[in-house]
This record gives C-alpha cells, structure tokens and sequence, in this order.
C-alpha cells in the first residue's frame, strides 16, 4: 500500500527560549517549565505547497500574527498579558519555524487488516 501525498507543506511552530521566558513571568506559571516540554508537542501547520522555502517563509510572514496570536492562546496566555509587541520580529524571536515538504496521508492505513505475527 503507498501512502496518500497531500501536496501542502508542514509548518511547525516551535517556541525558543524568550517564549519560555515570558510564560514564566506569568502569574501561577510553573516553576519547573523547561524548553524541552515546549517543544515537545508542537504546533504543525498545513500551508499551500511551494516551489522553494522562501515562498513558504513568506506565506508564514504574512499571517504570523494570527500563528502568534494562537500560540499564546494555546499556553492560555490572558489577552490581558501578551506583549503589545507582536512584529514580525518579535515572533521570529519567540518562535523558530521549521518546513517539511513531504507531508503523507496514512489514514486510509486504518482500513486495511493488520497482519498477525
């Protein structure tokens, strides 16, 4: 059986050390927050595949503000408390970006009898 292609790019968002550092300076933070547990589970996005990088790097570019917006949602950061600094800048700060172009659809991998040993 081959595998599905989905003809996008993988975009995964991972925080750097000045995202653990301001989740930290949060009120009721963790004491004990390493960058290891950060970046263990990390946001993957599925953007319109590209020729090269850098036409994936300008997509992320253009709505990096709502990718940073999410991002401290998801570490449920109260609107109350994220930076009013939210560059361009200040995400590539925050956050590194890393792309994957061969994104592969398994799913259908679920229908099909497991051989037994």
């Amino acid at each position: 059986m081959s595998m599905f292609d989905v003809d996008r790019i993988a975009a995964i968002v991972k925080p750097t050390q000045r995202m653990l550092e301001f989740l930290q300076s949060m009120p009721n933070a963790k004491e004990d927050l390493q960058l290891s547990q950060l970046r263990r589970d990390c946001t993957a996005l599925l953007i319109p595949a590209f020729t090269g990088p850098k036409q994936a790097q300008q997509f992320i570019d253009r709505h990096y503000m709502g990718i940073f917006e999410n991002e401290l949602e998801s570490w449920d950061v109260p609107q109350a408390f994220w930076p009013t600094d939210r560059s361009l800048e200040k995400f590539y700060d925050w956050f590194e970006v890393e792309f994957h172009s061969l994104v592969y659809d398994i799913s259908a991998f679920d229908k099909i009898p497991v051989a037994q040993a």
